[in-house]
């Protein structure tokens, strides 16, 4: 495919490695040449501002790409096909809307960039988004209209080989404490013992005495069933361990323990293996290096994969970090408030820094589920969010795209509010498993 533009910016060529090459799987040869795109006379397309006599497509750009700057914006969205699309062209285009432009808004997160309302962490709520506000942040809107758009250059050009999409399932655990009250600081445990008691909360003051006595089972420590479970399904499964220092919101086990050592060992032996940045690493410099080197001593390997431990994940500082530190795959991006598409894509992508206008070799992962998500902040019900994730799976399936589940080893336990909710993980694995339209 030969596309020609007036203008051959940095956004552009980004958003073409994401659409024809990351999406469709399309070779392409970008040119700002005219009289070498005239005289070709094989598939070809045109994205500019004013349609010429020679194109077969013509795509008419809503000016988005050839900028340089981040400025105020936000897009109005229609509804075309029964699907949202940003960006409205004029009849003279032969796409309705500016698809090129839309794909770079949404998987960039321009909007992201600009101010907005953070919710009590500093984060991006998804209630800022304009996917949540126009109602299709359930949606891989990206994924769906590129299928839409591959249509259009079958019927055009029917010659033209697209490799098959195939569905996706990964599943991915953060371990924020390995352990609800076994290998914690005496003076954790006896916190958390007081505050029970003052709260009138027997049943749980009972299970921490019985388990320090080693009288019964610690209820996060499920390594064996999940274990279990990963080989039975055969996902891609990742881990990623939270090794941060002591502090409010990082509360892990003390990463030079030899029981802490040997069960990161253990799972880096059958899977990979990532780093859960903790809370203080975005503020205390130097922390993220440090936690990386922490888990590659462990593992005796590089470490290259991550997810933020909060999802505290801000651009373009933590993506920087992220690279600085030499992380190559960070699987951050969803939200913790709303499940669903963050970049309207199912499936991974290079980051671009759009403040320094450059695509990066940083791959982003995104999550579609997280369990927190369903419980605690939509307040679903075990089968109400069952019924959710169910229907982002079947939509990402229909694409062809990848689906991300997050899952902590904290969410089995049943005396801790998690009664049920191991038949909701149990039935999304089952629910995910290749059906014959995935083949």
């Amino acid at each position: 495919m030969l596309i020609y533009s007036p203008v051959n910016s940095p956004r552009l060529r980004y958003t073409l490695e994401v659409l024809f090459k990351g999406l469709l799987g399309l070779k392409y040869t970008l040119t700002d040449d005219l009289l070498f795109y005239q005289a070709e006379n094989g598939p070809k397309i045109h994205y500019g501002k004013k349609r010429t006599k020679t194109d077969a497509v013509f795509l008419e750009a809503n000016g988005l790409l050839d900028e340089t700057a981040i400025r105020p914006l936000k897009p109005a969205c229609q509804v075309l096909q029964n699907r949202p699309a940003l960006f409205p062209t004029s009849a003279d285009s032969d796409w309705p809307f500016d698809f090129l432009a839309m794909t770079f808004y949404c998987v960039s997160r321009y909007e992201e960039y600009l101010p907005f309302s953070a919710d009590r962490y500093g984060r991006f709520p998804a209630t800022e988004s304009l996917a949540y506000t126009h109602n299709f942040l359930d949606r891989p809107i990206v994924n769906e209209w590129a299928i839409e758009f591959r249509k259009l250059l079958e019927e055009k050009w029917p010659d033209l080989q697209f490799p098959v999409s195939r569905f996706t399932f990964k599943m991915t655990y953060d371990i924020d404490m390995a352990w609800a009250y076994l290998h914690r600081p005496w003076w954790r445990l006896l916190g958390g013992g007081l505050a029970q008691l003052v709260r009138g909360q027997w049943a749980g003051l009972l299970e921490r005495i019985r388990v320090i006595q080693q009288q019964s089972d610690d209820p996060f420590y499920i390594f064996p069933y999940l274990e279990k479970m990963d080989a039975q399904y055969g996902y891609e499964t990742r881990y990623f361990w939270l090794l941060g220092d002591p502090g409010k919101y990082d509360t892990n086990a003390d990463h030079r323990l030899a029981v802490v050592r040997a069960l990161i060992q253990s799972i880096a032996a059958r899977s990979s293996v990532g780093i859960h940045p903790s809370f203080a690493s975005n503020q205390k410099k130097g922390q993220l290096r440090e936690e990386i080197s922490r888990l590659e001593s462990i593992i005796d390997r590089e470490v290259v994969d991550s997810r933020q431990h909060f999802l505290m994940l801000k651009f373009p500082q933590t993506c920087r970090a992220l690279l600085a530190a030499g992380i190559q795959e960070d699987y951050s991006l969803g939200y913790a408030d709303q499940v669903g598409f963050r970049a309207g894509l199912a499936g991974a992508f290079p980051w671009y820094d759009l403040q320094q206008e450059k695509m990066t070799n940083l791959m982003i992962h995104p999550f579609t589920v997280m369990d927190v998500t369903l419980k605690y902040y939509m307040g679903l019900s075990p089968k109400a969010a069952l019924e959710k994730t169910k229907l982002l799976l079947e939509r990402t399936r229909e694409v062809g795209g990848t689906f991300t589940l997050l899952w902590h080893n904290s969410s089995f336990a049943q005396s801790m509010g998690w009664e049920g909710w191991k038949s909701v993980y149990e039935g999304i694995l089952d629910f995910a498993l290749p059906k014959k339209k995935d083949f």
